[in-house]
């Protein structure tokens, strides 16, 4: 249950990305063309989806839009550029721009308490608007609520889990930790339509699908699905297999749009003309609350190549989706598949498809590591899957929130032997020095970061799923 819409990261992170430098405008070419066709073509060659449709964004035109594979395996139907999937987790930033338009007319503000607009949730009264999108407001985790049966398929009534999860306590005091909890931006949907006077789905619709033309994008549940869009599997027994659909109301606010390549980057275009500055703002910048990634509102705040990366997956029963952008150099890449795995069974990983696409037009200089930072790099991966850490090298703020009780619940022994570290990409974010590498255990591959401060202490350790 934990994983719905979308698990952003494995292990662990510090926090606060850095400023980035501009570049020049970016030209797409017919070789980059071929270049992200095969990568695709690759996808479909390994059979990991049954589709997918890929869209890329570069100064604000829309230059890559493709679909591949069949939108519906029985009966043939060819996916395109079209087509329509869900998003999953996507949505978090579409609830999280509608709270930002309301704070910008005046009809609320980010740090005024959940309560006054849910008066009936008494377990977030110590929490805030902001730390509703921030995913820091410490509301319990709604899936472990007594009386509340955690079946996706089934029904609920958004007010029998406020009931249920009411009667819990705060899972930390607000503000003091990031915690991934799908009930942060289902809270805040309904907040956007008590304050609103509107539905929710007619909110996203008449103040974000219309004024940017996204005549394709809407709130499962509210209108349907088009005959158009993609069936959702999961593979079983080697196959892919429909997946038994999620109920919308699991979804609501958290996981529940429908759309497609073209109106994704109408939104990645658009978004910050539609909000203010200070609102986009808001949105790119993390909590700086520990926890295992920087998390701003709706979009993860990452950083690639020096540069600012701003991303967030989502995934559901049939689908996986990924909307990635690099802000500072005007390039957005989206991928949307038909297919999971949430039954233990590989599939396609969006992220890593988006950001071997970021490797053709917006590629990373090459990495120079020092032996004695490839060595400790190495150390520590060790010291994760023993569980026997060296304190006194971390900085105080990375040793308070690396609990032993955390790194044995990763379990980064699981992934087996390491048989391999090879440097990506090093750059400096807000005085640590960063060293990115491509690690390669028995069980997995992953991107492993590695933050050192200037004095030599180590200020973050971070595994998440390869992107390249």
């Amino acid at each position: 249950m934990r994983r719905w819409f979308g698990t952003l990261a494995l292990l662990f992170v510090s926090t606060v990305p850095a400023s980035a430098q501009p570049s020049s405008p970016h030209v797409f070419t017919s070789s980059e063309t071929a270049a992200v066709d095969r990568i695709v073509q690759g996808e479909m060659h390994d059979r990991s989806t049954p589709a997918l449709a890929i869209g890329i964004v570069e100064d604000g035109r829309l230059v890559y839009a493709h679909g591949f594979g069949y939108a519906n395996l029985a009966k043939r139907a060819r996916a395109g550029a079209l087509t329509e999937f869900y998003a999953g987790s996507v949505s978090k930033q579409f609830t999280a721009a509608a709270v930002l338009l309301l704070a910008q007319s005046k009809k609320l503000s980010l740090d005024d308490r959940v309560t006054k607009y849910v008066p009936e949730l008494a377990v977030a009264r110590n929490a805030t608007l902001r730390q509703l999108l921030q995913q820091t407001s410490g509301l319990p985790d709604y899936t472990r609520a007594r009386g509340i049966a955690p079946d996706p398929t089934k029904p609920i009534k958004l007010d029998d889990l406020l009931k249920a999860v009411n009667r819990m306590q705060p899972a930390f005091t607000p503000g003091t930790k990031f915690e991934y909890n799908n009930l942060n931006y289902m809270v805040a949907g309904l907040i956007v339509a008590r304050v609103s006077g509107l539905s929710y789905s007619v909110f996203l619709q008449t103040h974000i699908f219309e004024p940017l033309i996204m005549t394709s994008s809407f709130v499962a549940g509210d209108e349907g699905i088009s005959p158009s869009h993609a069936v959702g599997y999961t593979r079983s027994g080697g196959r892919f297999v429909p997946a038994k659909s999620w109920d919308p109301s699991w979804l609501f606010a958290a996981g529940d749009l429908v759309t497609n390549v073209f109106d994704l980057s109408k939104w990645d275009i658009g978004m910050p003309l539609l909000l203010d500055v200070d609102s986009v703002s808001a949105m790119w910048t993390p909590s700086g609350a520990p926890g295992a990634m920087n998390y701003g509102m709706g979009w993860v705040v990452d950083q690639r190549g020096g540069h600012r990366y701003i991303w967030h997956n989502g995934e559901i029963a049939g689908y996986h989706a990924m909307n990635a952008l690099l802000p500072d150099d005007h390039i957005a890449v989206i991928v949307l598949a038909n297919t999971d795995s949430l039954n233990g069974q590989d599939t396609i990983a969006p992220e890593r498809v988006a950001n071997s696409i970021l490797d053709v037009v917006a590629p990373l200089p090459p990495a120079h590591v020092d032996s004695v930072i490839v060595n400790r790099a190495k150390d520590w991966l060790d010291r994760l899957a023993r569980v026997d850490l060296d304190r006194t090298q971390l900085t105080s703020k990375f040793n308070e929130y690396l609990t032993d009780s955390l790194v044995a619940k990763t379990n980064v022994k699981a992934l087996g032997k390491l048989d391999s570290i090879v440097p990506v990409e090093s750059y400096q974010d807000s005085g640590d020095n960063v060293y990115v590498f491509l690690t390669r255990f028995q069980h997995g591959t992953f991107d492993y970061q590695f933050r050192v401060t200037a004095d030599g202490k180590i200020d973050g350790l971070f595994l998440k799923p390869p992107t390249h």
